[in-house]
């Protein structure tokens, strides 16, 4: 099985990271690109890549959420998204119009999240969201510690 992950807009890919780890010795292929999201090419690019690899799944978080749920929907690939900035985000990125067809995300919220309210997101996706949603909350804040990023997935995609 593939897979694509895309970080948060503070966040790095760091080989050594648990998440990481777990995500490669778990799929045979996995896409871990770094991004700056500040790059007007960047969502072209990851867009272009993804349809390439061909993944099964896009994982993405905060801002990573947000371009996963867009991309996602284009290509018709089920997402599983912590905390996706999909209002109020620091700022906006250039995102190449494109028609949002429908998948299934699977929508993880840290209850204590400070950055992304979860009661909004989830307000917004479920009045103007194009496709099919699940929503699960888990204790914690913005930054979503390994466990719960790996059982998450785990139970979304290995157990399912």
């Amino acid at each position: 099985m593939k897979i694509a992950y895309l970080h948060g807009l503070e966040s790095k890919i760091d080989p050594k990271s648990e998440k990481i780890i777990w995500l490669n010795t778990n799929f045979e292929q996995v896409y871990t690109p770094s991004i700056n999201y500040r790059d007007d090419d960047t969502f072209n690019s990851l867009l272009t890549k993804i349809r390439v690899q061909k993944p099964n799944y896009i994982v993405g978080s905060s801002m990573g959420g947000y371009f996963a749920y867009l991309i996602g929907n284009t290509l018709e690939i089920d997402t599983i998204l912590f905390n996706p900035a999909m209002i109020n985000r620091p700022f906006e990125p250039k995102v190449k119009p494109t028609v949002l067809v429908g998948a299934t995300h699977h929508v993880f919220l840290g209850e204590d999240d400070s950055v992304v309210n979860g009661l909004e997101v989830k307000s917004y996706l479920n009045r103007s969201g194009i496709g099919e949603f699940n929503f699960e909350e888990y204790e914690g804040g913005h930054r979503v510690p390994a466990q719960i990023f790996i059982s998450s997935i785990k139970n979304k995609i290995i157990n399912n």
